[in-house]
């Protein structure tokens, strides 16, 4: 009992630093090599813990899902409508500070396989589509209108999102800051309009 509790906190560092590499450059772009060497530990340890680097991929995204897993349903306890307001309103503003989980989660869609056999990120847009049909609006909608709705709202966040780089370059500062100001009340509109009848 007493070496796994001492291993949590060495898992949880070589997860965090797993995760920051993966999301700059993805699965193909990382190896276990750079994660061991950053976190001061041989490959052999890594490989202790994980097994494969696609075992450590697969237990960054799970991570990531669980957290997102758990943000949705303390939005819902507001009740299914308002939960989804408070939770698109807060991936929207939260999201500038949150920017590696949200590269994360579209490296995760481009590095998926036709073959995978794991899809870290359904449960947490499985949560997201069973709040929506709580509510009035979409309770007689079919399973493929939500998710589309859903990927829109989601895609539009994560897009911005990780384009900050490119648009202060093309753009500059002050712009890409317009840019955001004005995203943010379209991003709220659309909130309102997924969620109300």
């Amino acid at each position: 009992m007493t070496q796994m509790t001492n291993a949590a906190p060495a898992v949880d560092r070589y997860l965090e630093i797993a995760e920051r590499q993966f999301a700059e450059t993805g699965f193909h772009g990382v190896s276990l090599a750079a994660i061991a060497k950053e976190a001061g530990v041989s490959k052999q340890a890594l490989l202790h813990f994980f097994g494969t680097k696609e075992k450590l991929y697969g237990a960054v995204l799970k991570r990531l899902s669980d957290k997102l897993c758990a943000e949705v349903e303390r939005a819902g306890a507001g009740g299914p409508a308002a939960g989804l307001v408070a939770y698109f309103e807060g991936l929207a503003k939260n999201s500038l500070e949150r920017q590696a989980e949200a590269r994360l989660v579209v490296r995760a869609l481009l590095d998926t396989e036709e073959t995978a056999r794991f899809w870290p990120m359904k449960p947490y847009l499985e949560a997201l589509t069973e709040l929506a049909r709580k509510t009035p609006k979409w309770q007689t909608a079919s399973l493929d209108e939500i998710r589309a709705e859903l990927f829109q709202l989601i895609g539009a966040i994560q897009y911005l999102t990780i384009s900050q780089t490119a648009l202060t370059g093309m753009y500059g500062e002050e712009d890409r800051q317009a840019i955001e100001e004005r995203f943010a009340g379209s991003i709220s509109g659309a909130i309102r309009v997924f969620v109300e009848a």
